[in-house]
């Protein structure tokens, strides 16, 4: 493959233009900065931009295509796409430095799925095919049984094992919504880690739902933080991602979940409890709180969130909602027929591609075995490598499961924000895109806090020897 193979690609899916032409007008970019290009004359193949873009073959021939219509390539049958005088011309007239644009990405930490994972589900879209010519009511038994095999999955966790609490949707942040809009009321005050998945953050918001942020310990959420918010601005909810925080990668002590669950007793809040990273763990974390209430019969109301686009694809978008485990059958019922009007039920041909492989012993005692092993093997590599790479004012946080880990460094100021910005923009102009802690943090926050800046590091875009060298490179720009 030609030089400059981790270009960083960015596609908008909502957006009206088809992926393909966004796609082919990046690409005009990547000419220009001679990324891509085979002596620079020829593009690379349409495997090899399929490999580096993460877009189908199909979506690349029709960039590539798209290309060749508008006079910047000429496809030479059996050879590939060459480019033509006016992409020469604009080379020289325009030619920018590769310097000024990432050549890796951190920004996204999704995983692709392995190969055999992408056959597996192919076949299992081919063989559910016949779904769609289904009749309605054989189609309402299917997601019953479907409930049943995503319950048998959560199990695995340390669910109880409840098919009719389980609700399903197109994706977990679709499951959120539905919270947000439908359980939750606009007066409601909502308790968050002070670092939080933003897309959470903006849809509460946009609810006019107050948001009130909550310092973190190396336990998880501060109970004596929790109690002095409490005497200000009392919860009706609190927010959590206790298993392998995103994005800190902090773990929650058992007695912290302890403490927490009792904690909302004492206050009548309930609990919104996020698995973001579903499986992937190295080391099985403590028992959800979930389970817990259901164990203790407690009276606090947990929802449980689980995600499924990290384990089986990030495009295959599913999540899960575990209703609360007091719920009458009417109240699940009401609750299942407002998902089915709104819209926000997957798929029932994705459901069942994902019934047959969650279904399939091979998933869970191999396929993620094999995920698990390889993102802790990349994690403890860069634990190694830690104390060489960064300064002794820098902190890496140690996980047990997840797909990223937490950098800080320096001491808590008020300019954290400009900090984390400066070092990003020294990584970016040397080819890494990183994101600053800022982003996940309230965007409403007081602009004199204090705290450490600090980036997240992804485990998953890179191999082990780039994520080594970048790690390096961080440390290197920390100095400066």
């Amino acid at each position: 493959m030609a030089e400059r193979p981790f270009f960083s690609f960015h596609f908008h899916k909502q957006s009206h233009t088809p992926i393909y032409v966004q796609l082919a007008d990046q690409l005009k970019t990547a000419i220009l900065r001679g990324a891509f290009l085979v002596d620079g004359q020829q593009l690379i193949s349409l495997r090899d931009m399929k490999t580096v873009s993460g877009c189908s073959l199909e979506t690349v021939k029709k960039a590539y295509d798209h290309l060749a219509l508008e006079g910047w390539l000429e496809a030479v049958h059996g050879k590939g796409y060459y480019l033509t005088t006016l992409a020469k011309e604009a080379r020289l007239e325009s030619r920018l430095p590769l310097t000024d644009i990432p050549i890796a990405s951190l920004a996204d930490s999704s995983p692709r799925p392995g190969e055999e994972l992408v056959k597996r589900l192919r076949g299992a879209f081919y063989d559910s095919l016949t779904v769609l010519d289904e009749p309605s009511a054989q189609k309402k038994i299917r997601r019953t049984q479907a409930a049943k095999v995503f319950a048998d999955h959560l199990k695995r966790r340390g669910l109880p094992h409840s098919p009719e609490r389980v609700l399903l949707f197109n994706r977990s942040t679709s499951g959120f919504a539905f919270l947000a809009q439908r359980v939750m009321n606009p007066r409601d005050v909502v308790y968050v880690e002070e670092y939080s998945y933003p897309v959470f953050l903006r849809l509460l918001s946009q609810c006019g739902i107050t948001v009130r942020p909550i310092r973190l310990d190396e336990e998880g959420v501060s109970i004596e933080a929790l109690d002095a918010e409490q005497e200000h601005y009392p919860a009706n909810w609190l927010l959590i991602n206790p298993h392998y925080h995103f994005p800190t990668g902090i773990s929650y002590s058992l007695k912290r979940k302890e403490e927490l669950l009792a904690w909302a007793e004492r206050h009548s809040v309930r609990i919104v409890e996020n698995d973001h990273y579903g499986d992937l763990w190295f080391e099985e974390p403590s028992k959800p709180i979930y389970e817990m209430a259901f164990q203790q019969k407690s009276p606090v109301e947990v929802y449980y969130l689980h995600s499924l686009s990290k384990t089986l694809a990030r495009d295959l978008q599913l999540g899960v909602l575990m209703l609360p485990a007091d719920f009458s059958e009417e109240e699940l019922e009401r609750y299942r027929q407002i998902v089915s009007m709104t819209g926000a039920e997957p798929s029932l041909l994705v459901v069942e591609a994902a019934v047959r492989l969650l279904d399939d012993p091979w998933f869970s005692e191999v396929y993620l075995a094999d995920r698990r092993a390889l993102f802790q093997s990349r994690f403890l590599r860069l634990w190694k490598e830690k104390n060489h790479a960064l300064p002794a004012h820098a902190r890496m946080y140690p996980i047990t499961g997840g797909l990223n880990t937490w950098i800080e460094w320096g001491t808590p100021t008020a300019n954290a924000t400009e900090l984390e910005e400066r070092v990003v923009a020294i990584l970016r102009e040397e080819g890494l895109e990183l994101t600053c802690g800022h982003a996940f943090r309230v965007a409403d926050e007081p602009a004199d806090t204090k705290r450490r800046p600090a980036v997240r590091f992804p485990l998953a875009p890179l191999e082990e020897r780039e994520l080594k060298h970048w790690l390096y490179r961080l440390g290197a720009a920390l100095l400066r």
